[in-house]
């Protein structure tokens, strides 16, 4: 019985919700300690975080500052390479990456593009998008009506190979 028990807190150690919560601890105990602030519904997302990297980049090398979060003047948002690193190295360990076999890798780059773009025009992040809905915003219900659809197109895309 004993070693069944120690098995089963091993897996949960080694477990990404594990993970997870020391990180999601750790980052809450993090703002206090260092007095680091991110703006409100500022969540995880690819699109505005990219931009702010770039906007960071942009000021350090050539001194040409865009409006942008206020985070991201003084520090660099590292989560977008944080999340396309993450799940390259899980993919690998746990021998699931391949590449997306495509009819052709300019629509999808074009494709990507136009995500990127009406994702900041939207102010991007699905977390934002339901907080602006909760506060009466009708622009995030038309664009969450807009995400359920394109979901659901891009994974009938996907599943017939068309994508």
């Amino acid at each position: 019985m004993k070693i069944f028990l120690k098995i089963d807190v091993l897996k949960l150690l080694a477990s990404p919700i594990f993970f997870g919560l020391v990180l999601g601890i750790l980052a809450v105990l993090a703002q206090p300690l260092f007095k680091i602030y991110p703006p409100q519904a500022y969540g995880i997302c690819t699109i505005c975080h990219a931009r702010d990297l770039l906007n960071w980049l942009l000021k350090q090398m050539f001194s040409i500052e865009f409006e942008t979060s206020l985070l991201s003047i003084n520090y660099p948002l590292l989560t977008t390479i944080g999340i396309i690193l993450g799940s390259f190295l899980s993919s690998k360990k746990n021998k699931e990456f391949t590449f997306i076999k495509t009819n052709s890798y300019i629509k999808m780059f074009f494709l990507g593009m136009g995500i990127s773009i009406l994702g900041l025009l939207i102010i991007s992040c699905p977390t934002r998008i339901f907080l602006r809905f909760s506060f009466s915003d009708p622009f995030a219900f038309l664009a969450i009506i807009g995400m359920f659809i394109g979901i659901y197109f891009g994974t009938i895309l996907i599943r017939t190979g068309k994508a």
